[in-house]
């Protein structure tokens, strides 16, 4: 389906302005087909966070952003003690990660356990679910966690407000522990709108942008050097820090970024972060 991004920027618009975020839900699932479950080999990105936390052994592990159906959480299972899943907004669909889980069991050797209740997720894959839950401010205790792992989420939350999360992080994930994340770096509406750069949106002022950048799809496009700068003036150690799959920039870019940064281009960014042992 291709849909034209001022078009969804005004449809966005219309769900933030009276609320409409179920209907926006009903609509991914039943009629855009964005949430419909179909797991048919391991996704790369699990795979990364479990090549990132190789150096730990069944760790406790907290994630925030995880979605509908926690596919990844289910995968993770198998190399994780137990596993806190925390969403801002209550999104999780129980039906779906059922799905996925039976999908699941059949490209790994996470054994597939029924699932009809939150209880049931916790109990049967050691997984605790959270929601609306701000991550930035927490009721875990210090070294709660041996690590935390975040996919495609921080593209999606103001900088103030990741500077806040992994502040905390600093504080609830022990010494010597592990943050793996996956940053998508690219303009959402070319997800859905091929007649569009996936780097359309570094064409446009702030101010501009503003007028299609709505809570229910924000972006905040901040690039990979901006996150190098965040971890490292929080003091974590970066042990991997990836700025994958370059696509041209738009023919015009604002002032307000640097076309000097060779990484401008990236639409996509991995980091291992490790909380310092002193």
């Amino acid at each position: 389906m291709n849909i034209n991004w001022k078009l969804k920027s005004s449809i966005f618009r219309i769900i933030d302005t009276f609320s409409l975020y179920r209907v926006l839900y009903l609509l991914q699932k039943y009629v855009t087909g964005r949430s419909v479950v179909s797991i048919t080999a391991v996704n790369p990105n699990w795979e990364t966070h479990a090549v990132n936390l190789a150096a730990l052994k069944q760790p406790s592990v907290l994630e925030f952003g995880a979605g509908k159906s926690l596919a990844q959480n289910i995968y993770l299972s198998r190399i994780a003690s137990r596993q806190t899943v925390v969403d801002l907004f209550d999104m999780i669909d129980i039906s779906q990660f059922d799905v996925a889980a039976q999908q699941i069991s059949g490209l790994s050797d996470v054994p597939y356990r029924a699932v009809k209740t939150l209880e049931d997720i916790r109990t049967n894959y050691s997984i605790q679910y959270r929601a609306p839950f701000d991550v930035s401010s927490t009721d875990y205790a210090d070294n709660e966690f041996d690590a935390c792992i975040s996919t495609n989420t921080l593209e999606h939350i103001p900088e103030e407000s990741i500077v806040a999360i992994f502040r905390e992080l600093r504080r609830i994930v022990r010494p010597g522990g592990l943050v793996s994340a996956i940053i998508d770096y690219s303009d959402h509406y070319a997800h859905t709108d091929r007649t569009i750069s996936y780097l359309n949106f570094l064409a446009f002022p702030a101010a501009e942008f503003a007028r299609h950048n709505h809570r229910v799809h924000f972006q905040n496009r901040l690039r990979h050097v901006d996150f190098e700068r965040i971890f490292s003036d929080l003091g974590f150690e970066i042990r991997r820090n990836e700025a994958l799959n370059p696509v041209e920039l738009p023919a015009t870019v604002s002032s307000e970024f640097n076309t000097s940064d060779l990484t401008i281009t990236a639409t996509k960014g991995i980091f291992l972060l490790a909380v310092p042992s002193a």
